[in-house]
């Protein structure tokens, strides 16, 4: 007989484990490469290599900013450049969307501390509302130190706080090294006699690493052979502790500055007293940190004596290991520290931290402001950080992220005095038509007017983009209706998403009771200005555009009759510049000169908003841009197609309402026309759940 089929658990179990050795292997290797990495050399073979490249002895504002530029700057298309910025940095991109001028600023901070300038001195605080990406920011820096490997990084064998090994040279010797060989007084006969690496050592040795001289000192002569002295390479590690360090904020009874500088080593100053280089440990979070960074969570909720460190850390890049005997302590390490808006504004009121204000450089981090950056925010966020597995046969219908992501925008806004909240959302989003439009007093829609008036607020918790819904607020509840969904293979559908956003306010915390009126009002049906009143217009304007599917052919024919009509109108009321008489356009039957079809003309100027009075004018305007344009043609005037679309959707009304109606008998015709309908639905990314929804909710809104 046969042998049976082993079981299923059994194949799976055997499948899963086909690879573990593999695993292994590679593991094997992994760390064998990493051993075989591992140098060690004398101070005086790390002097060449640093002749070679100046580099490796850089500060940690200089290597972070090497890293940035490292992963790569592009420029931005001239319709993505927000707020003056033209580039964007790779080693953001993909995690944080919507805040590249908050980007631009700390990169700008980086390269100041890159050339030790003034703000190098300054402590960066990065400021903004929960979930705005504060952290992200520093969690990416983070681990992008952890990846490095341009350059080795060495320093001196055993210190425990990972010193650069320059420091080892005697101090004497610094002005000859600071210069350049061409910088030299005596160059080009300089050569020889002097050691010159134009680079600048700041900072001391520690007192382990001040006590290691010791061990290389001629007992006879006194001589200090400080060239010999080994010096390592090393990496950074968040979760050893090297180069990379965080601290937050505790209570008045838990608080303690040790945990950022050091403390007493009871073990050694009970054996040898408090003078001993190791009578205190260099444990702290900003030592640890020494070449690399150091995070500050919710920094301005520190207790005052904690602060108080960054006073001298941020001027004179050092620190004091409180009670101890130890001189101040040079530290080379970045401080990026974040808090939220409310925090940080009664920080700043308090005069008894005016020492503290200047040590500091704000930057904002606040919520997208753009629908589709915060539409990326939402991808990321379910495809990445959620168990996106068991969700993945979950249909997200087209619309309901930018719904979700609109009215976000929506709560971040300062009401403008110049157009209501939902244009203000859209021109923020770049719609070319909406930019291009109109006011009343004819004036174009200024963005950067917009901008303006929504940043000139003194109190910047009050700016656009530092209060409103959080994109973790958002997604919770798009979290829990496509948990809801997933178990029966559902749709996630405009209205379910809105249903939940309305819903999840009753299980937050810290939202005024204010607040969250205004929020279920902008989720609410209403005269206008509201993201149901949007809904509505999307599921009309979707389902027409589908229905319109099939007049492809005629919406185009439609185009370029509109442009023969303006043409033939135009060359009939020239005053100056007129056509020849062999020209003029007859009519095939009567052999009359052929009249512009004006009604149409009217037609479609009015389903565009252009008065009669101003036809004259657009028409022109158009008939210039063909000339200018060879590729002119109906995607070149998004506008003059969206008239199109409105004049051959009014002719097709009563074909549509048909359609849509199920209390009306329908034809073949009629029949051919609903499924070619929820065909161009499901084309479009419609699945039949989210179609049919679509096409109920139009028919309902197109009734009223």
């Amino acid at each position: 007989m046969p042998e049976a089929d082993p079981p299923l658990a059994e194949k799976r179990r055997g499948s899963v484990m086909e690879g573990f050795d593999e695993f292994i292997e590679r593991d094997k290797e992994r760390k064998r490469k990493q051993r075989a990495e591992h140098r060690e050399i004398t101070l005086r073979e790390y002097l060449k290599l640093v002749a070679e490249d100046p580099a490796i002895a850089q500060g940690s504002p200089a290597r972070i900013h090497e890293i940035i530029m490292d992963a790569g700057v592009v420029e931005l298309p001239e319709n993505e450049r927000v707020d003056g910025i033209e580039v964007s940095y790779l080693l953001f991109d993909g995690e944080l969307f919507g805040i590249r001028k908050t980007i631009y600023e700390i990169v700008r901070h980086f390269i100041v501390g890159a050339s030790r300038g003034s703000t190098s001195k300054q402590i960066l605080a990065l400021i903004g509302p929960p979930a705005s990406g504060k952290s992200t920011i520093v969690r990416i820096l983070k681990q992008a130190l952890e990846h490095y490997s341009r350059r080795p990084l060495f320093m001196v064998k055993g210190c425990p706080r990972h010193e650069e090994p320059l420091h080892l040279l005697p101090r004497y010797t610094r002005d000859e090294i600071a210069l350049q060989k061409e910088e030299c007084p005596e160059y080009p006969t300089c050569m020889g006699k002097h050691f010159h690496l134009g680079i600048k050592i700041k900072g001391d040795l520690c007192p382990p690493c001040r006590n290691l001289l010791n061990e290389f000192k001629d007992s006879e002569t006194g001589e200090v052979r400080w060239w010999d002295i080994p010096v390592e390479t090393f990496s950074f590690s968040a979760r050893a502790r090297r180069g990379i360090g965080s601290f937050e904020p505790s209570d008045e009874k838990s608080s303690d500055i040790t945990a950022l500088t050091g403390k007493e080593n009871i073990n050694v100053t009970a054996r040898f007293g408090y003078d001993h280089p190791h009578s205190y440990e260099l444990s702290g979070e900003i030592p640890a940190s020494e070449r690399g960074i150091c995070e500050g969570r919710e920094i301005f909720s520190c207790q005052p004596d904690i602060l108080e460190v960054f006073i001298s850390l941020a001027e004179e890049e050092e620190i004091k290991i409180t009670g101890s005997t130890f001189p101040h302590i040079s530290v080379d390490v970045v401080v990026v520290g974040h808090a939220n808006p409310t925090v940080f504004k009664e920080f700043n009121a308090n005069k008894k931290y005016e020492g503290l204000h200047n040590r500091f450089y704000i930057v904002d981090v606040p919520y997208p402001l753009r629908v589709k950056d915060e539409v990326r925010v939402y991808r990321k966020l379910i495809e990445r950080n959620s168990d996106f597995v068991k969700l993945r046969k979950c249909h997200i219908a087209p619309g309901t992220l930018e719904l979700a992501a609109m009215f976000a925008v929506a709560t971040r806004l300062v009401q403008s005095k110049v157009v209501d909240t939902m244009t203000k959302i859209k021109v923020y989003n770049g719609d070319r038509a909406l930019t291009e439009l109109e006011l009343k007093d004819k004036q174009p829609i200024d963005i950067r007017q917009l901008r303006e008036e929504g940043q000139s607020a003194s109190d910047r918790a009050k700016r656009e983009g530092m209060f409103g819904v959080s994109s973790r607020d958002v997604l919770a509840a798009l979290n829990t209706a496509l948990a809801e969904q997933a178990g029966r293979n559902g749709c996630l559908t405009p209205l379910r998403a809105i249903k939940a956003l309305r819903e999840v306010f009753n299980h937050r915390m810290g939202i005024s009771p204010e607040d969250t009126e205004r929020f279920k009002i902008l989720l609410s049906v209403g005269e206008g200005g509201t993201v149901m009143q949007e809904y509505k217009d999307y599921v009309v304007k979707n389902v027409s555009k589908a229905f319109l599917h099939a007049y492809d052919d005629l919406k185009k024919e439609l185009f370029w009759q509109y442009v023969r009509e303006i043409e033939l109108e135009r060359s009939q009321k020239r005053k100056f510049v007129r056509g020849q008489t062999l020209n003029v356009q007859r009519d095939e039957l009567t052999g009359k000169p052929k009249e512009p079809d004006t009604k149409l003309i009217r037609s479609v100027d009015q389903h565009m908003g252009i008065s009669e009075n101003e036809a004259a004018v657009f028409h022109g305007e158009i008939l210039e841009y063909k000339a200018s344009d060879p590729d002119f043609g109906p995607d070149s005037y998004t506008p003059l197609m969206f008239g199109i679309e409105k004049k051959l959707l009014a002719d097709c009304s009563q074909m549509l309402t048909v359609v849509l109606a199920t209390d009306k008998p329908k034809g073949e015709e009629e029949k051919k026309r609903t499924d070619d309908l929820l065909k161009a639905l499901e084309e479009s990314g419609h699945c039949p759940t989210c179609a049919k929804e679509s096409v109920e909710k139009a028919r309902e809104f197109i009734k009223r």
